[in-house]
């Protein structure tokens, strides 16, 4: 059909200019442009980032929050300029992430509410459709998850908060994020957690119990949405404040031959032989941040990549040089009292997995 529009110019070589009469050019440009769209909507990968962002907080008091000290009044000077720029800086990050493409799966932890989560999105430059998922934590300082999923991908199904119950005596925590989604083009339903637990504060053993109850949660939350959605694809992500080898990481390991347990496999447990991590304490390194995968699916599926393929993303932009041994450490913000005006203390943990 398109034949009928073609016109050969007599004499060789050179192709005439005019070579499609108008109805041709529309019915190839709408061919073109179905394809693109096609290539890009089918492109049989899902991105996965998560990122503790370091205390993005806004420059508002909120009373029933202990935010005092992310004002403009405090000693961080926590200003709209300070705000704008710290923004500026976690939107090149996230930029960067999967070199010059939106991540279909966005965790954040440490935003204080939706309307900081909705700012960094809109900072975000590259090309992406991205929704929010944000609920209010029971934590005193106001920090919370979220989640941020491409619309294009997919779509949610339902979503909560699931509470972490440390006891009266104890400060209220984060609580579990999670949404269930349904990716477009396979209807695989896929189950995400978006976690932060608590901190070592006051050494790591003493504080052990209260991970290990966080874990317990998360795997009770996995259990009971496995029920609602039986061949969804779980995916936990999260600051743990735990390394791969610590207990209450190690429990979201355990599987029978029988597939029964949380099944969980951790995409970033190989940096644990390396000098390097996601987080780093007095010059040393430590893997808090993971982004773990739904093991059944692994064994018997092939839409997940190989084992340990996670990474932390370490542009050199995003660092800084140790004065004394030379090393590269990730560039926080503030840190105590001053403002270093740099990105995050922590680096984001991503993975890629393959849809079939």
């Amino acid at each position: 059909m398109i034949s009928s529009y073609l016109r050969k110019w007599k004499g060789g070589r050179k192709a005439a200019f005019f070579l499609v009469r108008p109805l041709g050019w529309m019915f190839l440009s709408g061919l073109i442009l179905c394809l693109s769209l096609s290539v890009q909507g089918q492109d049989g990968k899902v991105n996965i980032l998560f990122y503790n962002v370091e205390n993005l907080f806004d420059t508002l008091d909120t009373p029933e929050k202990a935010d005092e000290e992310f004002t403009p009044s405090s000693i961080l000077k926590h200003n709209s300029v300070r705000y704008n720029e710290k923004l500026s800086h976690l939107a090149q990050v996230v930029d960067s992430s999967f070199y010059g493409k939106a991540p279909e799966l966005l965790g954040l932890c440490e935003v204080e509410n939706r309307v900081v989560v909705q700012d960094l999105r809109d900072r975000i430059s590259i090309e992406h459709h991205l929704d929010i998922i944000h609920y209010e934590s029971p934590d005193q300082r106001g920090i919370d998850n979220a989640l941020l999923f491409d619309t294009v991908q997919f779509s949610p199904l339902s979503s909560g908060l699931a509470k972490i119950d440390l006891g009266e005596e104890e400060r209220p925590t984060r609580g579990v994020l999670w949404v269930a989604l349904k990716e477009k083009h396979t209807s695989q339903v896929f189950v995400v957690m978006v976690n932060h637990w608590p901190s070592r504060y006051g050494g790591q053993e003493e504080s052990n119990w209260k991970r290990v109850k966080s874990s317990d949660r998360a795997i009770a939350l996995i259990d009971s949405l496995r029920k609602v959605y039986p061949d969804c694809g779980a995916i936990l992500m999260g600051d743990l404040n735990d390394h791969p080898d610590n207990e209450s990481v190690q429990q979201l390991l355990k599987c029978d031959e029988q597939g029964n347990g949380p099944c969980f496999v951790n995409m970033h447990e190989r940096y644990l032989e390396l000098d390097s991590g996601s987080h780093a304490y007095r010059g040393e390194w430590g893997v808090l941040d993971h982004i773990l995968l739904d093991r059944k699916l692994m064994d018997f599926h092939s839409w997940v990549p190989g084992r340990n393929q996670g990474e932390f993303v370490s542009f050199k932009w995003m660092m800084y040089e140790d004065s004394r041994t030379h090393e590269l450490f990730p560039s926080r913000y503030y840190g105590r009292d001053k403002c270093f005006g740099g990105y995050s203390d922590h680096l984001p943990a991503r993975v890629t997995i393959h849809l079939p």
